[in-house]
């Protein structure tokens, strides 16, 4: 059993969705609270997410190497392999969506319009995710990758704002690019090899290294357009600036929970592909290009916290704390040092928790209010004194903000931390950006604190505003409790990365 974990982890939630799907229209299935296909759809999460703690389990945090592999032909002809693996680069954000898919189907518990539809499509997001994460085959993560765009443009199309339908079809003329540009570079990677192959293994180390291509008369190196459309492909599927419109339209018409597994998991692992294929396939290019990837970070951590400064609403707000960590990120991938490139993959997991907070909290208040401002066209506040009402969502919104802003004792102390001590070998200028990027965050978040908690009742508030209930309380606990678990004993969760990360480091020419 324990050497199919990850296909279980990936069937399970197949098998929920399917049900969801099959399952008959019945008034005494559907209408009552504890509908049998609700049950059916967090059971299928939860015992995926309880086969992601077994594989932690298993893992050995010494060994660099890809564990819980499992192999099977898949198409024989053209060497594609159903291939799966886990190491140090993928197991937290393996973790991160055992965590947070439960937790979306618990807060659409009640959804009145279509609830098994909904289920069904996080089912869906939650085995392509997990697959994307552990293929260790191109083009069977390209399947998972590219499968995981489609359930995004039906979640945001029905169960969107007023303006749903531009943004669900922005959404997927950003994702069909990407995925068309990502399913461009693995073609020519894998016309480039001889034997043509897909296996990510097979393919590491610099073998790519001396390819060309003929392209109108001109012979031009394999790496270096592959890596280019790669990150195109990313680019576009990540918030990255000047190609983030699609997705701050999206952070105003998605239902939070739907922004939440964009934002929280979806773009982490954009980014983790990045990493895989950046550091196994592109040895000599990825030296290359750091000096680029870090200023596209600075450039992204620079104009999100701008942007978030202007921002009125919660879920804009979101959008744009998502782009400036994001160019954090990539800042640590492009120090190409252990401090950085740790820190950025912590950072996926520590960033995902606390986006997932606020996106949830978030629509708590959009949910009891009827609204998603807190500042109106004047500056005044629009809610205000939430915390003498609700002191506990005070308290969850208070954690998920210090974490956010790296305090001490969270899990993005940790990531900020070691992302700032990686930013310092490539240039003392960058520690400064950062850090003039932390003041401008905690200006911004408190700020959005003060006005939604603190203060007096505003009159163009709601008068009673509800605490937490017992199924709210439930899905906020794994998450301050990953934040703190993560912030105040991190070696055992950095012991499973470095390994790995440094082997990838020895391979840099």
């Amino acid at each position: 059993m324990t050497q199919h974990l990850i296909t279980f982890m990936i069937v399970l939630p197949l098998i929920g969705a399917l049900f969801q799907a099959l399952l008959p229209q019945s008034r005494e299935v559907d209408a009552s609270r504890g509908g049998v296909s609700r049950w059916v759809a967090l059971a299928a999460s939860v015992g995926s997410s309880l086969f992601t703690v077994a594989l932690l389990f298993s893992m050995n945090s010494q060994s660099p190497d890809l564990q819980n592999v499992e192999i099977l032909p898949w198409v024989g002809s053209y060497a594609i392999s159903y291939e799966l693996g886990v190491d140090g680069l993928n197991v937290l954000l393996v973790l991160l969506v055992g965590l947070i898919f439960p937790l979306l189907i618990a807060e659409e518990w009640e959804q009145k319009v279509g609830s098994r539809g909904m289920h069904g499509l996080f089912l869906l997001l939650q085995s392509a995710f997990v697959g994307a994460l552990c293929a260790q085959d191109l083009f069977l993560q390209f399947f998972f990758w590219s499968l995981s765009s489609l359930p995004f443009y039906f979640l945001v199309s029905i169960w969107g704002g007023k303006g749903r339908e531009t943004a669900a079809f922005r959404l997927a003329v950003a994702s069909s690019l990407g995925n068309a540009l990502l399913f461009a570079a693995l073609v020519l990677i894998y016309y480039s090899v001889d034997p043509h192959s897909f296996s990510i293994r097979e393919l590491a180390g610099g073998k790519l290294g001396g390819k060309v291509f003929p392209l109108f008369g001109q012979e031009l190196p394999v790496h270096s357009v592959a890596f280019g459309l790669i990150c195109a492909s990313l680019a576009l599927r990540a918030p990255i600036w000047p190609l983030h419109g699609w997705f701050t339209e999206t952070a105003e018409e998605a239902s939070p929970s739907v922004f939440v597994a964009l934002s929280a998991v979806s773009v982490p692992v954009a980014t983790y592909i990045f990493i895989r294929l950046g550091y196994s396939l592109f040895p000599e290019t990825i030296v290359t290009a750091a000096g680029a990837i870090v200023v596209v970070g600075a450039i992204n951590l620079v104009m999100g916290g701008i942007c978030a400064l202007g921002q009125t609403s919660l879920s804009s707000l979101m959008a744009f704390i998502c782009l400036s960590q994001v160019g954090l990120m990539l800042i640590g991938i492009g120090s190409l040092n252990s401090a950085g490139v740790v820190g950025a993959v912590y950072q996926q997991l520590s960033l995902g928790l606390g986006l997932a907070g606020f996106g949830l909290f978030s629509g708590l208040i959009a949910e009891r209010t009827g609204q998603s401002n807190f500042i109106s066209n004047d500056g005044t506040s629009r809610l205000g004194g939430v915390a003498t009402q609700a002191p506990m969502i005070a308290l969850v919104a208070g954690v998920v903000v210090a974490s956010l802003l790296g305090f001490p004792g969270l899990g993005g102390f940790v990531s900020g931390a070691l992302l700032t001590l990686g930013s310092y070998s490539v240039s003392p200028a960058v520690v400064l950006l950062i850090v003039g990027s932390l003041l401008l965050s905690t200006y911004y978040l408190f700020n959005m604190y003060r006005s939604v908690f603190l203060g007096p009742i505003s009159a163009e508030g709601n008068g009673r505003f509800p605490e937490l209930n017992l199924r709210e309380k439930a899905y906020f606990v794994p998450i301050l409790g990953g934040l703190v678990a993560f912030g105040v004993y991190p070696k055992p969760w950095l012991d499973l990365v470095k390994p790995t990360i440094l082997t990838l480091l020895s391979t840099l020419k």
